[in-house]
């Protein structure tokens, strides 16, 4: 396959993932299908959304320097290249409760990874269902905006 096919494919998905409906979010899932969709695992920054509200591809070189890292007691990790942060979150099937209350070092990011880590600690903490599939999740706000998609690392 050819590196615009690639590409192509990579960006039907991420567009097939991002207006999927909603399904059975008041639904309790089966315990595999809660399995199946679990947030745990070390995670890169594939799109976040940006000012905007709408979902944005993060740039190849600077998604594979991103990582977010879930443990199955709910603790997260993160850094975009710069600082590292720190929270915590619930998963409930298909619904997430990520703490507002965040630790971070303090270093000053400029460019694209401070880019990133702001837009990171704004939109993740509105984080409030999820959807995907094996190796890949969408995270999605209250309204059911897709506001980060994850990939495995």
């Amino acid at each position: 396959m050819s590196l615009q096919t690639l590409a192509a494919l990579r960006k039907f998905a991420v567009l097939a993932l991002a207006t999927a409906p909603l399904v059975g979010l008041a639904a309790h899932p089966s315990k595999a299908e809660a399995q199946d969709l679990s947030v745990t695992g070390t995670w890169r920054i594939e799109a976040l959304a940006a000012p905007g509200g709408a979902l944005v591809d993060v740039d190849q070189g600077l998604s594979s320097r991103t990582e977010v890292t879930i443990d199955r007691h709910g603790m997260w990790l993160a850094s975009a290249g710069c600082n590292r942060l720190r929270g915590t979150l619930q998963q409930m099937g298909h619904a997430l409760a990520v703490s507002t209350r965040v630790m971070a070092t303090e270093m000053a990011c400029e460019g694209p990874s401070g880019d990133i880590e702001r837009r990171f600690l704004h939109f993740f903490p509105a984080v409030k269902q999820i959807d995907g599939m094996p190796g890949r999740v969408l995270l999605r706000d209250q309204s059911g905006a897709a506001v980060l998609l994850l990939v495995n690392k």
